[in-house]
């Protein structure tokens, strides 16, 4: 057993031994470091007599190298034209900074829409731009600064490297329906050297400038959709009576929506929810006045709706209406608010409902 044992371990060990001495053997010279092939001429085709050669088109050869250094390639990705508003597409095989807008319900008069939206971006950016021809088609700005941060810690700074000016022209189609806004760089300058724009850079300027102009028309877009969203939602909250003929609160929305939306209503408004029945579709609250912190104050936070009610526990119950929800105010111990309580409360509760946009 002890001889078998030897000549087990002997064999594989004295085989690795080998290849550490061979080591150097194993790799040839003329393996790892081979001379470049050379290349071997391709004889000629021989036609026989009577026979017509093939046509060789020369657009397949392969030109020779050029002597020029090689100089610094730019490794920038090229920009894209992004179509921000909703209204905006951009056209397959584009080759121009160019972007197309649709007339919708919030543009109206698409051309004067646009028209306004490029003065406006101007006077927001302290951009000069001045009309060019009669049709107020065509825009030329003054010089759009680009800075860059310089410096470290406390000691940063801006500072202006390149100047550029651009033509913004609006080229409208015939039917009024589609506008089209193209950018064309007119000039452009470095502050610190006397460099030029490659074609690839070039076009990057301007697709650059497109897309701020392209922003502030969806910024625009954008504050007239919340506005519209804002003036079409109604608020159907009113005072009523519930099923025994107390006074109570009457909402438009189905039970179980109120019921989310109210949630989201006692969150900033000063009530807590201490516990709630979800099966019989009851809360139990406690309300206080929301204190204006200092922090609030500081950051302009609007001021929270006061709700008149006296601090303390309450209950909220909900039933099913004939068309909407009941809204049942009782007090800690059970008993219903009066008529008055109710009217005043259910004034603060709109309030709050057109403040935090609540669907109620």
């Amino acid at each position: 057993m002890c001889r078998s044992f030897i000549v087990q371990y002997w064999i594989p060990a004295s085989l690795v031994a080998s290849l550490f001495i061979s080591g150097c053997s194993l790799f040839p010279d003329d393996v790892v470091e081979q001379a470049p092939a050379e290349a071997k001429p391709v004889a000629e085709l021989k036609v026989p007599a009577g026979l017509v050669a093939a046509k060789r088109p020369a657009q397949f050869d392969i030109p020779a190298a050029p002597n020029a250094p090689v100089t610094e390639v730019e490794l920038k990705s090229p920009m894209q034209v992004l179509a921000l508003a909703t209204n905006s597409r951009v056209e397959e095989e584009e080759k121009e900074a160019r972007i197309w807008f649709e007339r919708s319900e919030f543009t109206g008069e698409l051309l004067p829409y646009l028209r306004k939206n490029v003065q406006d971006f101007g006077a927001e950016k302290q951009i000069e731009i001045t009309q060019k021809d009669q049709d107020a088609l065509v825009f030329e700005t003054g010089w759009v600064s680009r800075f860059e941060e310089e410096g470290f810690w406390l000691w940063k700074d801006m500072v202006e490297k390149e100047q550029s000016r651009f033509l913004v022209v609006l080229e409208p189609k015939t039917h009024g329906r589609s506008v089209g806004v193209r950018v064309q760089l007119l000039e452009h300058r470095f502050i610190d050297n006397n460099a030029k724009l490659s074609a690839i850079a070039q076009k990057r300027e301007e697709v650059y400038f497109l897309n701020r102009l392209v922003d502030k028309v969806a910024t625009v877009e954008l504050a007239q959709i919340k506005l519209k969203k804002a003036q079409s939602r109604q608020i159907t909250l009113t005072t009523g009576f519930d099923a025994e003929g107390n006074a109570a609160m009457l909402t438009g929305q189905p039970i179980d929506l109120a019921w989310s939306q109210l949630e989201l209503m006692f969150e900033q408004n000063g009530f807590l929810v201490n516990d709630l029945d979800r099966t019989k579709y009851i809360f139990f609250l406690s309300y206080q006045q929301p204190d204006s912190g200092f922090w609030d104050s500081l950051w302009g936070t609007e001021n929270s709706v006061v709700v008149p009610l006296a601090a303390g526990d309450y209950q909220l119950v909900l039933s099913k209406a004939e068309v909407g929800t009941r809204l049942s105010w009782r007090d800690s111990s059970g008993k219903v608010l009066t008529a008055e309580q109710i009217t005043a409360l259910h004034q603060a509760l709109v309030q709050i409902i057109r403040k935090d946009n609540i669907e109620l």
